[in-house]
């Protein structure tokens, strides 16, 4: 009996902790097919349109784009009255979407917290847009530049448009973020483990018709391309 009750336990322990790590396993099989297999894959820059850029900070994948180009303004929904020294309103914005608390509660890495991770891999439908203002930004080490058709950035700004989640009056909600030259704001979509801040980005860029990973949770996924 006593044998018995050690293997059930011994069966338990090896349920209890593979099937958790097969789970890891193929998630992270997955991510790294579809990182690789392109969508788009035809597709080349333009010789001339309107210059965007993709940044990461090797975890987190955002977009950089003017807010007026092509006769796409952003300036209804990313306002200078919105930010508490309205001289840093930017000539581009620096814009990712993600889990809302992780946002909020993670100014640092070592801030970040174990049950807002495990709340964002679960799901959630607390999301929000994080925005910095930039001044004619650069090409940078982290930084790439992409070049895209006119018709391709109006896609991709009324795709950003239509992430924003406005209030009865029919405006964005801004509040404070980390310092003076950027704010979060309300946003739309539901975040987990299967549809990341990566792949919002990913999706945004491939649904333009730029040539990206067909699933990107990994910001590996999107730089690759670029």
């Amino acid at each position: 009996m006593k044998l018995f009750r050690i293997n059930s336990l011994w069966t338990a322990l090896r349920a209890a902790v593979g099937w958790p790590l097969l789970t890891v396993g193929f998630y992270m099989v997955a991510a790294l097919a579809g990182s690789h297999i392109p969508a788009n894959g035809s597709w080349t820059p333009p010789r001339e349109g309107v210059d965007i850029f993709v940044e990461t900070n090797g975890v987190h994948v955002s977009l950089i784009v003017p807010v007026s180009a092509v006769g796409e303004d952003l300036s209804d929904l990313i306002r200078p009255d919105q930010l508490a020294n309205p001289d840093l309103y930017g000539t581009h914005v620096m814009i990712g979407w993600g889990h809302g608390r992780v946002y909020r509660n993670a100014r640092t890495w070592g801030d970040v917290r174990s049950g807002d991770i495990a709340g964002a891999i679960v799901g959630s439908d607390d999301t929000t847009l994080h925005i910095y203002h930039l001044i004619n930004p650069q090409i940078l080490p982290h930084r790439k530049i992409l070049r895209v058709s006119p018709q391709q950035y109006r896609i991709i700004v009324r795709q950003i448009r239509s992430t924003f989640r406005l209030n009865e009056r029919g405006e964005s909600v801004a509040y404070a973020a980390y310092s003076p030259d950027n704010l979060f704001y309300d946003s739309r979509g539901h975040y987990s483990a299967l549809y990341t801040c990566n792949n919002w980005t990913g999706d945004i860029l491939r649904k333009a018709g730029v040539r990206m990973g067909i699933w990107t949770p990994m910001p590996g996924g999107v730089m690759r391309w670029l």
